[in-house]
């Protein structure tokens, strides 16, 4: 009985395993990123941190770029953005639902503004980070475009705007870098940011 609830624990386990030191080598990348930015970052640096030989970085992530990838990917899994966008689209009434999503950027921007920093300025310079960075910003821009067409088929565009146009100016407002540099001059928490950008934005949509 011990030997074959061993095996089956076996499995099990190298599976904890692998995640632990996946977890260890994300975390050193992110501090490393944040200290000396990606083009200083050293994979053997980040290696040395997580414990872990250089070797094992390739065999979790293939490359650098890769490791910054998952950096980006993991930032949204542990901000749960997906289950709060998801949340968001389950309410029934489109601008309810509108200022649950404005809201929820909010909140997902607001869990890890130095490592976004760092991204938006690299994806600047970087054409490969550049992709890391569009292929997101595009995921984002398709679930505002789908709040927006909700509000449109409520009659809630405000003229002259159709619902490419109001995607583009909603998606540009909260954005990162828009939502850093408002929050930043005006000295407050981007958690607390919506109460701004929802009456800005009510200029494109009728959210009353």
């Amino acid at each position: 009985m011990a030997t074959s609830e061993s095996k089956e624990a076996g499995p099990g386990l190298r599976a904890a395993g692998v995640q632990r030191t996946r977890r260890s080598i994300l975390t050193a990348a992110r501090r490393h990123l944040i200290e000396t930015g990606y083009h200083r970052l050293s994979l053997e640096d980040v290696a040395a941190d997580a414990g872990v030989t250089r070797v094992t970085i390739y065999r979790h992530f293939d490359s650098k770029l890769g490791l910054l990838d998952a950096v980006a990917e993991d930032l949204s899994r542990q901000a749960g953005l997906v289950p709060g966008m998801h949340e968001a689209a389950k309410v029934a009434e489109p601008v309810p639902a509108f200022t649950a999503m404005v809201r929820e950027l909010c909140r997902f921007w607001s869990t890890d503004p130095e490592v976004f920093r760092r991204l938006i300025s690299l994806s600047a310079v970087d054409p490969e980070a550049q992709r890391v960075v569009a292929g997101r910003e595009h995921w984002r821009y398709q679930q505002i475009s789908v709040f927006v067409q909700r509000l449109a088929s409520a009659d809630r565009l405000r003229a002259p705007f159709d619902v490419p146009q109001a995607t583009a100016v909603v998606g540009t407002v909260t954005s990162f870098p828009a939502c850093d540099e408002i929050a930043t001059r005006l000295r407050t928490d981007l958690t607390e940011l919506d109460r701004i950008l929802l009456p800005v934005l009510a200029g494109v949509v009728r959210l009353d």
